[in-house]
């Protein structure tokens, strides 16, 4: 997806090697000061934010999954964090090829690459029913990938249907406002407005059977 670093940048200062997947509990009830608060009926989700949305359905072309398509993002950011949610839809001739692993494999790839990031932990999960990933890596964003990693970065990815989501999110080191505290509780908290769309593990493509508003 679109790369976020020119974006975030600024904002920070001012205010890969892969590992092999692990199964991972789901996720825990969410305190009541971190229940959803932001809402895309379009996206079809709902999440926790600890500020205000900036970017509410920007959608600008970038690359997903090894082709440029148009990416919807939602963006907020805090003193030195930014917290976002971005998905993309390919097609059905794709999702006839890929298995939903490569699909995963890709949206890992792809998020890595645009936080500079450095993988650390990787685990599978999924968000009613649909397969995922859950990734912690050390990131290099706010230097551009010049210098040593400078800050952590979260993310999970999904394929719900033909709709891949991310939802992430990269904290500075020095941890201004708390916000490494509110990294996990943002991630959990997303879910899906309609979650009864069909099944990720529907379709299994070439490489094998069956982890991203």
């Amino acid at each position: 997806m679109q790369r976020l670093s020119a974006l975030v940048g600024v904002a920070l200062l001012v205010g890969c090697g892969f590992a092999q997947p692990s199964s991972a509990p789901q996720s825990s009830e969410l305190s009541k000061n971190y229940q959803v608060n932001f809402k895309s009926e379009t996206g079809g989700f709902a999440v926790w934010l600890p500020v205000k949305v900036e970017q509410n359905d920007e959608i600008r072309a970038g690359t997903c999954i090894g082709a440029t398509r148009d990416i919807h993002s939602f963006f907020a950011r805090s003193n030195g964090a930014y917290w976002v949610v971005q998905y993309c839809q390919l097609s059905e001739d794709e999702m006839k090829k890929l298995s939903v692993n490569a699909i995963l494999d890709q949206a890992r790839h792809d998020a890595l690459a645009e936080a500079f990031g450095t993988l650390k932990r990787e685990t599978e999960i999924t968000v009613n029913g649909y397969a995922g990933r859950h990734i912690v890596a050390d990131s290099a964003l706010k230097s551009g990938g010049m210098q040593k990693p400078d800050g952590t970065y979260k993310a999970r990815v999904f394929v719900v249907g033909n709709r891949v989501y991310r939802v992430a999110t990269y904290v500075f080191n020095a941890n201004w406002g708390v916000n490494l505290e509110k990294m996990d509780e943002f991630l959990r908290s997303f879910v899906l407005l309609r979650p009864n769309v069909r099944p990720t593990t529907r379709w299994t493509g070439a490489a094998g059977a069956c982890f991203v508003t």
